[in-house]
C-alpha cells in the first residue's frame, strides 16, 4: 500500500511514523511539507501544546514518547478557580496514582524531533520544501504532482495541511463551521514565581484563561476574549497586556 500525506506539522508527521511504525515499514509513505521544520515554520514555532497523560501513552506505543519526553513539562497539579468567587479546585497527578496530568512540550521542539525520526524511517519519504500543484483522484487511487514536476501515486491521500487545507479544496470536500465568537491572546509568560508544575485555570467574566507550566519558570497563556474586544485588545502594548492579565489571573504567581 502506498500513501501520500499532504502536510508535514504535528498531524502529518506523527501520522507518518504512527502508521510507518504499526505497519512495520510494510507501507510506502510520501510526506509532503511545504517549509523546513525551523523556528519560523507556522506549525513548529514557540508556542506550546498540552498531552493528555493518554495521548503520552498512544506516543509511547508507537515509540514516539521516549524522544519527546526530554523536551516536555509534567504538569503535576491543576488549579482551578472562578474570579470573584472564593471556591476552587486542586487537582494532583499522584492522588490518580499517575506521573503526570499531561505534559506541555513546545512545538519547535517538537517538530525538530519528530523530522529527526522521518529521516530514519526507509519507508518514509520526505518533499521538503515541496507543495502540491494538481491532485488527480480515480475510484482507487490518487496523483499528486509537485511545483517540481514530481508525480507520486498513491491508493490513499492524507489532507494534513491546515485549517484551510488547499488540498480538501482541490478534492472538493465540504466542511462545517461554528463560531464561537471568540478570539484568544496566545502567549508565553514568564512568572516571579515558578510554576513548578502546576496549571491553572481561570474562568473570567470574558472567558477562560489558562496558564500550562514550561520549563525556565514559564508559562503558556491561552486567555479567551468575546470576538468584539479583538480591536482593543489588538491596540495592547505590553505594558497594557500585563496589567490585564495581572486582574483577570490574580496574583498566584
Amino acid at each position: 500500500m502506498n500513501v501520500i500525506i499532504v502536510g508535514g506539522g504535528m498531524t502529518g508527521a506523527t501520522l507518518a511514523l504512527a502508521l510507518s511504525t504499526l505497519n512495520k515499514g510494510n507501507i510506502s509513505i510520501s510526506l509532503i511539507e511545504a517549509r523546513e521544520p525551523d523556528k519560523d515554520h507556522p506549525g513548529f514555532d514557540a508556542r506550546a501544546i498540552a498531552l493528555a497523560q493518554g495521548t503520552a501513552k498512544r506516543l509511547e506505543q508507537i515509540g514516539l514518547w521516549s524522544i519527546l519526553k526530554p523536551f516536555v513539562t509534567p504538569i503535576n497539579h491543576v488549579h482551578v478557580s472562578d474570579k470573584g468567587h472564593c471556591g476552587f479546585v486542586n487537582l494532583h497527578a499522584e492522588d490518580y496514582d499517575i506521573s503526570a496530568l499531561g505534559y506541555v512540550i513546545e512545538l519547535y521542539d517538537a517538530g525538530r524531533q519528530l523530522f529527526s525520526q522521518l529521516q530514519k524511517h526507509d519507508n518514509i519519504t520526505l518533499y521538503c520544501p515541496s507543495k502540491v500543484e494538481h491532485v488527480q483522484r480515480t475510484i482507487d487511487s490518487v496523483e499528486v504532482t509537485l511545483d517540481d514536476g514530481t508525480q507520486l501515486n498513491a491508493d490513499l491521500l492524507v489532507a494534513a495541511d491546515g485549517t484551510h487545507s488547499p488540498i480538501g479544496h482541490q478534492c472538493h470536500m465540504h466542511w462545517q463551521r461554528k463560531s464561537y465568537e471568540q478570539v484568544a491572546v496566545i502567549a508565553n509568560v514568564k512568572t516571579e514565581l515558578d510554576p513548578k508544575g502546576q496549571a491553572f485555570e481561570r474562568f473570567t467574566q470574558y472567558g477562560p484563561l489558562a496558564m500550562l507550566p514550561m520549563s525556565e519558570g514559564r508559562s503558556s497563556l491561552v486567555w479567551c476574549h468575546p470576538l468584539d474586544r479583538k480591536e482593543e485588545i489588538v491596540s495592547w502594548d505590553d505594558e497594557t497586556m500585563i496589567a490585564h492579565l495581572q486582574r483577570d489571573f490574580g496574583w498566584r504567581l
